[in-house]
């Protein structure tokens, strides 16, 4: 009797192991069902909060061009060389269509942030 015994407690010890294992693998899954749910909730947060104070769209291109000018992040002057090679190529222009089709879609843009304080 004590082989059946030493079998059982064996048997029983694996078992206790593996559903320690699979209940750590199930609160593994059940925060991986939570993260999308979280990531959705920030995005929310921080719409809102833009939303709240457009007054962001104009101070960050403004900040962004201030600390480029203090660190020097302006363009630097062509050469002489680079010069040259810009005057025997010339530009090419766009077109009737494609510019104007630019400006209509640089105009819906402008629409779509500023219609929510029409009247």
């Amino acid at each position: 009797m004590s082989a059946s015994q030493d079998d059982y407690s064996r048997r029983r010890g694996e078992l206790t192991a593996q559903i320690a294992r699979q209940r750590g693998e199930l609160v593994q899954a059940y925060r991986n069902l939570e993260k999308p749910i979280h990531y959705a909730e920030y995005g929310m947060r921080g719409f809102g909060f833009l939303r709240q104070n457009p007054w962001i769209f104009a101070a960050a291109p403004a900040l962004v061009s201030i600390v480029g000018n203090v660190l020097g992040w302006r363009k630097k002057k062509p050469t002489k060389g680079q010069l040259r090679q810009e005057q025997e190529q010339p530009e090419k222009k766009k077109g009737f269509v494609r510019t104007w089709t630019g400006h209509a879609w640089n105009l819906y843009q402008l629409y779509r942030r500023v219609r929510s304080y029409l009247p």
